[in-house]
């Protein structure tokens, strides 16, 4: 008699609300959202830059909730690509989600590029572009092992630095309110030169990078019990605690600022390590640079499982070349050991362009890509209401349910122009820098179009694990998966 082959390993449901919670609160790390672009946005509006970040935490918080409704409907591996292919077709979905992964990828690359700088301060190491790649690259493979070994560890890793960074921002913030309180509370509403109508939506557009990432609860929807009614929380919990927490350190530091008048000058380069050095002993200032690097390390861990899962989900579909190898699973932990692995190769590469212009190019790109991918989805969301195809899941805002989605789709165009639209005074006189969300946006729509004709004779829309209830997607599967057999 034969021996049976052994099954194929599955996904399992090992995170809890909370594991997915914490994933998307490290996703977007109120580190990272706080320091990525404090310094720039003091320079260029002022500390009333301060008031332009309560604006793009509603607009995201209506982001999330519409997004929570979509998530509930469809609580499937990948996110934005099951959303967007779900509401409207395969193809859609497809271009949403392959712009998604890059811009995760390019963003990875940066905040591992961050986490170095602050690991090479913390000990006092020389900060060369050598030396920091090579950080760069440590921080990457630590991450990588973290996501490999299995989901319990990854969910201890990411906790524990979410405990390090919570105590480090609120415990850091209430220091300097407390003790090196230099500024009046008033000084929020002052602007540098660069304030005005057309510096607020600027300040607007900044801010806005405090709040991307959120989402990324959805990437692991088939790893999360009860994903239809946990998914949709962690979206708007995670949001709303990195609100909290950013607005509060942000304060905190441009009252404790020694000299306000130099930073908005552009005087200061770096105005935390500055007031940090200026306020507080050495070791205290390493230990802070610590708390940073562990908020970023953290940070390139959470981006690396979000955008995993959803390479993961696309070849399981067989969307992509190479997808028979893409979407297997380990067979002990039943994680998409490859689908980690391969985004390695992709973000080394983005490492060591560090410093060139195609890098800059394509930094300047990622805030503007997360907003354009957003608004496809929730476009899509737009779509599937007027054509009444859409039946709402486990989490449903009734009848503020079109009003929320309307002014969150309007929001996330608005960002996504704001974000693209040239400005020299942030990317300088280059024009390839100033239109940097748009050349890149349309070269992977190009790049993407052509992998995706590629793969359609194999492209099989909405595969799902053998005896998964795919009773959410209704018949919103059956006619998506008509327009990938088309």
């Amino acid at each position: 008699m034969s021996t049976p082959a052994p099954a194929e390993p599955q996904l399992r449901r090992e995170f809890t609300l909370f594991s997915a919670f914490t994933l998307a609160f490290a996703y977007i790390s109120p580190i990272v959202a706080v320091y990525g672009v404090f310094a720039l946005a003091l320079a260029l509006v002022g500390p009333g830059y301060w008031l332009a970040i309560p604006v793009a935490l509603a607009g995201q918080l209506l982001v999330s909730l519409s997004l929570g409704e979509v998530a509930s409907r469809f609580p499937y591996e990948g996110s934005l690509y099951q959303w967007a292919g779900r509401l409207i077709g395969p193809r859609f979905g497809w271009l949403t989600g392959w712009t998604y992964v890059w811009t995760v990828m390019i963003a990875m690359a940066t905040v591992t590029l961050g986490a170095a700088g602050f690991w090479a301060a913390a000990f006092h190491l020389e900060a060369g572009a050598g030396s920091t790649i090579v950080i760069a690259l440590v921080i990457l493979a630590v991450c990588t092992v973290g996501n490999l070994i299995g989901r319990k560890p990854l969910k201890i890793m990411i906790t524990v630095s979410i405990i390090a960074e919570i105590i480090g921002s609120i415990g850091l913030g209430v220091i300097l309110l407390a003790v090196y309180h230099v500024n009046p509370i008033d000084v929020i509403f002052h602007s540098g030169a660069g304030m005005g109508f057309s510096g607020f939506v600027l300040a607007i557009g900044l801010a806005g990078w405090s709040f991307l990432g959120f989402e990324s609860s959805g990437s692991v929807a088939e790893e999360v019990q009860d994903p239809a009614r946990n998914v949709p929380k962690a979206l708007r919990y995670s949001l709303i605690g990195i609100g909290i927490i950013v607005l509060f350190s942000s304060l905190s530091f441009i009252l404790a600022i020694p000299n306000l008048d130099a930073v908005i000058a552009g005087e200061v380069g770096d105005p935390i390590d500055a007031t940090l050095s200026s306020h507080l002993a050495p070791v205290l200032t390493s230990t802070a640079s610590i708390i940073f690097a562990v908020g970023f390390t953290a940070c390139c861990l959470g981006l690396q499982t979000g955008t995993s899962r959803i390479i993961y989900a696309f070849a399981r579909d067989r969307a992509l070349p190479g997808s028979a190898w893409l979407s297997k699973l380990s067979r002990r932990e039943a994680v998409p050991l490859n689908a980690i692995l391969i985004t390695l190769p992709v973000v080394i590469v983005l490492i060591l362009l560090n410093g060139s212009n195609i890098y800059n190019v394509l930094v300047s790109y990622t805030i503007g890509g997360w907003y354009f991918t957003f608004f496809l989805v929730l476009i899509g969301f737009v779509i599937a209401r007027l054509r009444r195809s859409w039946r709402p899941g486990s989490f449903s805002m009734g009848r503020w349910s079109v009003p929320v989605l309307v002014v969150a789709t309007l929001w996330a165009a608005f960002e996504t122009v704001n974000i693209a639209w040239p400005r020299e005074e942030i990317a300088g006189p280059e024009w390839s820098m100033q239109w940097a969300v748009v050349l890149v946006q349309a070269a992977l729509l190009v790049v993407g179009w052509l992998v995706m004709l590629g793969v359609q004779k194999t492209w099989r829309f909405g595969t799902l694990p053998a005896g998964t209830d795919d009773g959410a997607a209704g018949p919103d599967r059956s006619a998506a998966q008509q327009g990938a057999d088309a």
